[in-house]
């Protein structure tokens, strides 16, 4: 995997809660930090909540109590000389000066550095950390309300940011997840034609609707999915749809390198 001078700056985000926002930037940061290669390190400015540094607590806890999980991160770490990736408890308006404060700090560089943002714009401390990123990724489900504000959020970007090229964001891009694939298709075929009748730019990948993005690592668990220590379990990561993500994700943002420790 190439390294880059500077860092990337990449977020999963949206207006709406629960539909994915942080469980994929714990996913992607795990894939590519434990798997790929990557020097990772994620900043939690979703205030107050901060549910990754709490998922962070989870894992810990859940390795102590657990000796498999105690196992194989020792293996882990054996195999890929590397310790877990940061994760950076901060606010919206102060999310990219305290990286660099951790940065200089540890001294320490990254590849990719992904942030878990805010819904909102409404701050303009906000927008100062959005206008910071290079790419952002918004999951998207089809729901009228969720379809609405996501839209709405991403023409936003678009417009007030992207469009003027006065400040880091190349672009936004729109991904489907809780796909239900009983579903009807032609709803999806209506809101992708919207979607491309808006000018925005929605990824290929589809997530299905399954309930393996919930399972997290637990002190009895025998496979984990989630988490801020491990990559998914590659036994249930297929038909999840996430290696496709990953790779469309990592081609748009310029990794193309293919993935070796599989």
């Amino acid at each position: 995997m190439m390294k880059k001078e500077k860092e990337l700056l990449v977020a999963v985000a949206s207006q709406k809660g629960g539909v994915g926002k942080s469980v994929f930037t714990v996913l992607l940061a795990s894939v590519l930090h434990y798997r790929k290669g990557l020097r990772v390190a994620v900043v939690d400015c979703d205030y107050p909540q901060h549910s990754i540094a709490l998922m962070r607590e989870r894992d810990m806890e859940s390795v102590m109590k657990n000796d498999d999980l105690k196992v194989s991160l020792y293996r882990q770490h054996e195999r890929i000389r590397k310790l877990a990736y940061p994760v950076i408890k901060s606010d919206p308006e102060k999310a990219v000066e305290d990286l660099r404060r951790y940065m200089d700090e540890k001294g320490e560089t990254f590849d990719i550095v992904l942030f878990d943002l805010p819904g909102t714009l409404r701050s303009e401390g906000v927008v100062y950390t959005v206008a910071a990123m290079d790419y952002i990724f918004i999951p998207i489900k089809a729901d009228n309300i969720v379809m609405q504000s996501s839209l709405q959020f991403t023409k936003a970007l678009e417009e007030e940011l992207v469009s003027r090229k006065n400040c880091n964001l190349k672009g936004t891009w729109l991904f489907w997840n809780m796909v239900d694939r009983r579903g009807r298709k032609d709803l999806y075929d209506v809101w992708n034609r919207v979607i491309d009748k808006m000018g925005l730019r929605l990824l290929s990948s589809h997530i299905p609707n399954t309930l393996r993005y919930n399972r997290e690592a637990d002190p009895v668990c025998k496979g984990v999915f989630r988490s801020t220590l491990f990559p998914p379990d590659p036994h249930q990561e297929k038909g999840s749809g996430l290696p496709e993500l990953v790779e469309e994700i990592c081609r748009t943002i310029g990794l193309e390198e293919p993935d070796t420790d599989r």
